[in-house]
């Protein structure tokens, strides 16, 4: 593309919303193209007309959003506008107001975002494939967070919050259940829901979006016997911790591979199998003792899995795939710190739920972008850094938007190589505190609203 190729008297809403379109965050267009944002409006019924922002524009805002480390919507409409102004400087002054770009992000329904979430989760799923299986299955994680948002009683009656021994937080939370693809780290499916409501019931439906055969890893919350009959009705493997209040001495043994690594029966609870008449009395199952490092400290567990045959799954190989499991901590550590969802801004429930869908595809762009370049440079794609691949996205961006076109493919090869270049060490077994190293500052604590304080100590 070339300045000169583009009119720059005629400032009207379809002239800058072109220019905006033009030079946004060109670096992620390839895996995120203008069609597959406009398919995902007539898949969602969404009609709109030509205005200054557009629904490509909007979606490159929230993106930006969530990779640009200042933390604010504002900050990153205020980034695409500076690019334009640099561009074409007779759009100086004429940026959007704060309450027309809300407005923007508010047209686009939730259902839109989902559908666009699908196509670049269907799309990071397709480049997975040759990285995602271990003996031929296709390993998943399974796992639940919250996440804090605004104090606003519109969002405390739709998400409610937790009460503690200290009391009733003072904000409202959300719970989101995830699945994602544990050699990759892309996002397959997720699900939200109240912050009282229980991760299982949350997780359940995201379970058919797996294929059969893939083998689901998760922690001892989705550990139970009528859970397990559930997953091989799905036709799922299934690896897990075994629950906390089983008593594995008092488990039927049928096979014994070793002392701590056997097949036993495992009953149903008759009260679940009252309200479903369907599952059996019990169910065959295997146990395997492992000595994990937990918060720090060696602690021998049992893991309990539908593999049962030691020769194509001996315990060892097992053991090391359960500690995968702790990938999707990862993944939740960089949607919550380095995507800045660890407390949204939005003030209403579907601003909300669009705000965490909007990160969950920036999430899958970035990580569709580094399978690329793992894939084209012959690297593991978990051993990229991602913070370094987020800044790589951002900072190939202008040049993208400006080269001739017959160059654009060289500098997106010369990004993917920079980005496989960043490799992190391999860290088996690595644990860290929720701690901090030192304080922050040595400011007391606010305790009431800054309009609060200012009014009582106005002078």
């Amino acid at each position: 593309m070339s300045r000169n190729n583009i009119d720059t008297t005629a400032l009207n809403p379809e002239k800058i919303s072109q220019k905006l379109e033009q030079i946004s965050l060109n670096s992620v267009r390839k895996i995120l193209p203008d069609r597959a944002i406009i398919q995902a409006c007539k898949n969602a019924g969404y009609k709109y007309r030509q205005r200054k922002i557009t629904p490509i524009v909007t979606v490159l805002h929230m993106i930006m959003a969530a990779i640009w480390q200042e933390e604010s919507f504002n900050a990153s409409w205020q980034v695409l506008w500076a690019t334009l102004v640099s561009w074409f400087p007779s759009t100086n002054r004429k940026s959007s107001s704060r309450a027309t770009v809300s407005n923007a992000r508010a047209r686009l329904p939730f259902e839109f975002w989902k559908k666009l979430f699908k196509f670049i989760s269907k799309q990071a799923q397709d480049l997975s494939k040759q990285h995602d299986k271990c003996r031929c299955l296709r390993v998943v994680l399974l796992d639940g967070t919250c996440i804090s948002m605004p104090g606003n009683l519109k969002l405390f009656d739709e998400f409610g919050t937790v009460k503690a021994k200290h009391g009733q937080c003072k904000y409202p939370l959300v719970r989101m259940v995830t699945l994602c693809l544990a050699n990759t780290m892309t996002v397959i499916a997720y699900n939200l829901g109240l912050y009282n409501e229980d991760e299982t019931k949350l997780a359940f439906p995201l379970l058919k979006s797996l294929k059969k055969g893939d083998l689901l890893l998760a922690d001892r919350h989705f550990a139970a016997a009528h859970f397990y009959f559930y997953y091989k009705s799905l036709g799922l493997e299934f690896l897990t911790r075994a629950h906390q209040c089983l008593k594995i001495s008092r488990v039927k043994r049928i096979k014994s591979y070793s002392r701590n690594d056997f097949i036993g029966w495992l009953k149903i609870n008759k009260n679940y199998r009252q309200k479903d008449p369907e599952p059996p009395a019990k169910i065959m199952v295997r146990f395997i003792r492992t000595v994990v490092r937990v918060r720090g400290e060696r602690k021998a567990v049992w893991l309990v899995s539908s593999l049962l045959d030691d020769k194509l799954y001996p315990a060892k190989e097992i053991a090391e795939l359960y500690s995968k499991r702790w990938r999707i901590e990862t993944l939740f550590r960089e949607v919550k710190i380095n995507f800045s969802a660890d407390v949204l801004r939005s003030k209403t429930p579907e601003g909300i739920r669009k705000e965490i869908t909007a990160r969950l595809v920036a999430i899958n762009v970035v990580r569709t972008i580094m399978l690329e370049a793992a894939i084209e440079n012959g690297v593991d794609p978990i051993r990229i850094s991602f913070a370094h691949a987020v800044r790589a996205i951002i900072s190939f961006a202008p040049a993208l938007a400006s080269e001739p076109l017959w160059k654009l493919l060289e500098i997106y090869e010369a990004m993917l190589t920079e980005i496989a270049s960043h490799l992190v060490p391999e860290r088996p077994g690595r644990n860290e505190p929720r701690m901090l190293t030192r304080e922050r500052k040595h400011y007391p604590k606010l305790k009431v609203t800054r309009y609060q304080w200012r009014k009582r100590n106005a002078a």
